[in-house]
């Protein structure tokens, strides 16, 4: 029986890197590596940056749903300039309140929401992007995502 072998060199990825280690907890271990140094310059503004490796952050804007209602919420209009109606539809909307996050998650605004239909006045608020709880029963039934204009 014949057997062959080829030796040879394998070539992998490689860079540079700025910084990196090892990192250890209950949940597990890692390593990990903070990428190639990248410096941008646009005119007069200059930017320095990760190179190969820029992180970025995915966040889902949902929430688990409550079996309190059958989340049957409307909040319009979207985006918004002076009043944002918050309305239940068929819904019930006995103990509700809600929470108002500007676009850091810091808590901005909260109150009650005793009507069938609710008014909340935006005319204040500078335009962004803002998120909105709905809460019953001090559970979270919905959050939306708000646009001032």
């Amino acid at each position: 029986m014949l057997m062959s072998v080829c030796l040879g060199q394998i070539y992998a990825q490689q860079t540079i890197a700025a910084s990196g280690g090892n990192a250890s907890g209950s949940g597990g271990n890692i390593s990990y590596t903070i990428g190639q140094i990248f410096y941008l310059s646009k005119g007069n503004n200059n930017e320095v940056s990760e190179g190969v490796q820029q992180s970025y952050e995915i966040s889902a804007l949902g929430t688990p749903e409550s079996g309190i209602v059958e989340n049957n919420i409307s909040l319009y209009p979207n985006p918004v300039k002076d009043v944002l109606f918050v309305d239940f539809n068929q819904e019930s909307f006995g103990n509700s309140s809600y929470q108002l996050f500007n676009s850091q998650g810091q808590m901005i605004r909260q109150g009650t929401l005793n009507q069938k239909k609710n008014e909340l006045d935006f005319r204040l608020l500078p335009q962004s992007l803002y998120v909105i709880k709905i809460i019953q029963e001090n559970q979270n039934v919905k959050s939306f995502k708000i646009i001032k204009k």
